[in-house]
């Protein structure tokens, strides 16, 4: 799969950092053959889940119809029921879970958001915040990286950038917006590269040019541990040579990745 060479596979980078680059060529949406699945499973969200995976501030419709004009600009339907509020329609129509930010006194925050596919995190926790504080529980950011994200959006103008991530858990569930209580189950080595999934999530941040609001998107793109090892064996190495925190920041926990590590010797 493309997104496997995006995957940053070296243990001396540091886990927590910005790695935003220009879209350049690529699609801002991407649409595949689990387009149907996904939205179906919106769909259901959406239904019996939707205070969990939908919420707003007020004075957010105009930036969410500017928003869906994008979207269908790259040839997607978006439903005109209007009932909805337009970023909630505008969710229901992409892969990608969609999140407005928009400028204020505190700073950048997170205004309204359609989530369905969080990776353990709740959207009750992170609407109405600053995006320094929505990014508070990962080690280092407020001291590295809260400044410079900030600038990021300030200077974004026409550019459209993109930035991915990825973890490894035990369960390919697309909606995650918790761990287990007792914590991932450690996956012994023979089942690790069937059972542990990679997950990434493919982001993007893109200004809208009428509020001035900026649109992040996250995509999350999930495979088997085996798939990924064999299309990069890079990873190996990554596994054997990163720091235990950095691995952990992955999502592998010390008895994970001593199993992991024999898994791929």
């Amino acid at each position: 799969m493309q997104w496997f060479d995006e995957l940053d596979l070296d243990p001396g980078s540091p886990a927590v950092a910005m790695k935003t680059r220009a879209l350049g060529d690529q699609s801002w949406l991407l649409a595949d053959d689990r387009r149907s699945d996904e939205l179906e499973l919106k769909a259901d969200l959406c239904r019996d889940r939707h205070g969990e995976v939908f919420m707003t501030l007020p004075g957010t419709s105009e930036a969410a119809d500017e928003l869906i004009g994008l979207i269908e600009a790259c040839g997607f339907a978006v439903s005109t029921d209007p009932a909805l509020h337009p970023l909630d329609r505008a969710g229901r129509s992409v892969q990608e879970d969609l999140c407005l930010l928009r400028r204020e006194t505190t700073g950048w925050t997170l205004a309204a958001a359609s989530v369905c596919f969080p990776t353990r995190w709740r959207l009750a926790d992170k609407i109405g915040r600053s995006v320094t504080d929505v990014h508070a529980p990962i080690p280092g950011y407020r001291t590295r990286l809260a400044g410079r994200v900030d600038a990021l959006f300030d200077r974004l103008g026409d550019r459209i950038v993109r930035r991915r991530n990825w973890f490894v858990h035990p369960d390919p569930s697309l909606f995650q917006p918790r761990p287990p209580e007792d914590g991932d189950p450690t996956i012994p080595a023979s089942r690790c590269l069937a059972d542990l999934v990679v997950r990434s999530e493919r982001q993007t941040l893109r200004r809208l040019d009428g509020t001035g609001s900026i649109v992040f998107t996250i995509r999350v793109q999930q495979a088997s541990l085996g798939e990924v090892v064999g299309s990069r064996p890079d990873m190996v190495a990554y596994l054997h040579g990163a720091p235990a925190s950095e691995l952990h920041h992955r999502g592998m926990h010390p008895d994970q990745v001593v199993e992991l590590r024999l898994a791929v010797d």
